[in-house]
């Protein structure tokens, strides 16, 4: 594991080069791992920088290559489409906003890595009222189905689309109302974004560790959504701006995890202090890590939430809810509320999509 660690940190500039020089079997471990946790392109971007003599077989390093060539065509692909693709959208009446995916890969520039993230889905946040955005959808997609915070458009030009009345929620409704207001107050388009409207940094310290903490209880999330936050991170932030983001955190019930996802940061990541929100957390932050290094990326090699033939959805949610109580003691509020939301969640889907 420290030489997957320690590959990433090349990637980065953290580091030079590997501790040692892995052996051909440990390098086929690495790029398993990395294939898990979606950072195939991003090790192979370390690899680059590796000296000659630490390079995996050519066998390997050819297989490699090839994969990073597919993620850099693809982000290529994106990078055109998605800009036309919200202008789509902003001229039948729907201004939006790119969260994550494309959004966040423009952050990785400072370390010249925008092209070796693994892209993923295209997720627009539409301004513009629930109801309208679902009938909007379905003059394309008559049977499409929304859940609370989104709807599926259907593919367009080979991009998968998420259209997103709000960009996420809290299983509580009390911690769900203050975020709701803070995406309502929180609404801008970063002047600085170029073709594709992103929201402010601001935002995005907020959002993205949102966005991971969400995937923790709902999929399993992986280093790929922890490499994110270190990008939005990286773009630096003034001791005002890290009280104000660590006031919104805190009101929203997530300071042990940002506390735990420092950690991550500081000691797998090797982040400078000065870019850390809030002190560390090594209880927290190793727990998370072991669940990061079981689930993979967006939790596909999580057995204990893999769906089952003939599974219904009521038995996968009960199976997710009690894989969830393993959190119960760490962040007590979202575990306790989950079953009521989903319970809510499954009527409120019921009347939505009637």
């Amino acid at each position: 594991m420290t030489l997957f660690f320690e590959l990433i940190q090349v990637a980065l500039g953290r580091k030079a080069s590997l501790s040692h020089t892995p052996s051909a079997e440990q390098w086929q471990e690495l790029y398993v791992l990395s294939k898990k946790q979606a950072l195939l392109g991003i090790n192979y971007a370390a690899i680059e920088r590796l000296p000659k003599e630490q390079r995996p077989p050519r066998k390997l390093l050819l297989q490699w290559c090839l994969a990073a060539e597919r993620i850099k065509e693809r982000n290529t692909e994106l990078n055109n489409k998605i800009p036309e693709i919200s202008r789509r959208f902003a001229n039948d009446g729907f201004p939006n906003i790119i969260l994550k995916g494309q959004g966040v890969a423009q952050y990785y520039a400072v370390s010249n890595l925008e092209q070796y993230r693994t892209p993923g889905d295209a997720d627009i946040w539409l301004k513009g009222d629930r109801k309208d955005i679902i009938a909007y959808v379905r003059k394309y997609s008559p049977s499409c189905h929304a859940v609370y915070h989104h709807v599926d458009f259907p593919e367009t030009d080979n991009v998968h689309i998420e259209l997103h009345f709000t960009p996420s929620w809290m299983n509580s409704y009390f911690t769900n109302r203050r975020l709701q207001r803070f995406f309502a107050a929180s609404r801008e388009i970063d002047s600085a974004s170029g073709d594709i409207p992103v929201p402010s940094v601001k935002f995005n310290r907020v959002y993205i560790l949102l966005h991971t903490y969400r995937h923790l209880f709902h999929e399993g999330v992986g280093l790929r959504q922890i490499l994110d936050y270190y990008f939005v991170l990286l773009q630096g932030f003034t001791a005002e701006e890290r009280t104000e983001t660590m006031t919104i955190i805190k009101s929203l019930g997530m300071k042990r995890f940002a506390a735990a996802v420092m950690w991550i940061l500081s000691e797998v990541l090797g982040i400078k202090e000065c870019y850390l929100l809030t002190a560390p957390s090594e209880k927290y932050g190793r727990f998370l890590l072991e669940e990061i290094m079981l689930a993979g990326n967006l939790g596909q090699h999580d057995r204990r939430i893999s769906h089952r033939d003939n599974e219904s959805d009521l038995v996968r949610g009960m199976r997710k809810v009690k894989r969830n109580f393993r959190f119960l003691f760490s962040y007590p509020s979202e575990v306790l509320w989950s079953p009521w939301f989903k319970l809510w969640h499954y009527f409120w889907r019921r009347r939505a999509n009637s």
